[in-house]
């Protein structure tokens, strides 16, 4: 049953996506935003780089910068929990030099697609057999988190947005068993945004496979949004 999940997920990757990016160098003005692609597609931004680019079109002086992982997770590359572990620690790499260059100035939002999500859930929270989270001293500089389709969804969260908000269903990787886990994450619950929708195959344990592709597109504009309102 893992493997065919995992299977599923190598089929789950978009067609769009940006090439990559340099590491941007110096201080945003703005928001600096790390973006976290979905499984197979191509490296860069991905889908999730939408919503970067909607918020810099409104917040003067922000950038974004894509998560370098393989988003790979059976048979093309590393193992998903591998893969997701590498993307982690990139995150959390970026995630400390640019606080610890800019400072006070830092705002640092993240947005994840599908494994990309599960990168940036992991990275505040943990996960198990996963590099230690975030430490505590970066929490202050987490302007605001945009996921979607996260694999480990867990429902009923105050953060969670969609349809599958409420559940029953949940991601096949979910976190709700783990306790240590889910007090990290809702330390974020103020600046967090989940979204998943009933049928979602991987954050819903859904079986509508056209429901994952289609929740960015969805919900692009309400990220945007709450991401520029905990900007202001």
């Amino acid at each position: 049953m893992f493997l065919t999940v995992i299977s599923s997920l190598a089929l789950a990757a978009l067609p769009m996506a940006m090439p990559i990016e340099p590491q941007a160098s110096g201080c945003a003005a703005g928001l600096y935003m790390i973006v976290a692609r979905g499984t197979n597609e191509p490296r860069g931004q991905g889908k999730a780089g939408l919503v970067a680019d909607m918020v810099a079109a409104r917040v003067r002086g922000s950038v974004s910068v894509a998560v370098d992982y393989p988003a790979s997770a059976f048979g093309s590359g590393p193992f998903y929990p591998q893969s997701v572990s590498i993307g982690i620690r990139d995150t959390k790499n970026k995630i400390e030099r640019y606080v610890d260059e800019c400072g006070d100035q830092s705002r640092v939002v993240l947005i994840g697609f599908s494994q990309g999500g599960n990168v940036m859930t992991d990275t505040l929270a943990g996960g198990i057999l996963k590099p230690a989270p975030l430490s505590e001293r970066y929490r202050r500089y987490i302007t605001a988190v945009a996921v979607f389709g996260d694999p480990a969804f867990a429902a009923k969260q105050t953060y969670d947005f969609g349809t599958a908000a409420d559940g029953p269903g949940e991601g096949i990787f979910s976190r709700s068993d783990n306790e240590g886990s889910m007090v990290l994450l809702s330390r974020y619950a103020d600046v967090l945004a989940s979204y998943c929708d009933d049928g979602d195959v991987y954050c819903a344990s859904g079986d509508d496979p056209t429901v994952h592709g289609d929740t960015i597109k969805k919900y692009a504009q309400d990220a945007a949004d709450f991401i520029v309102l905990r900007a202001s």
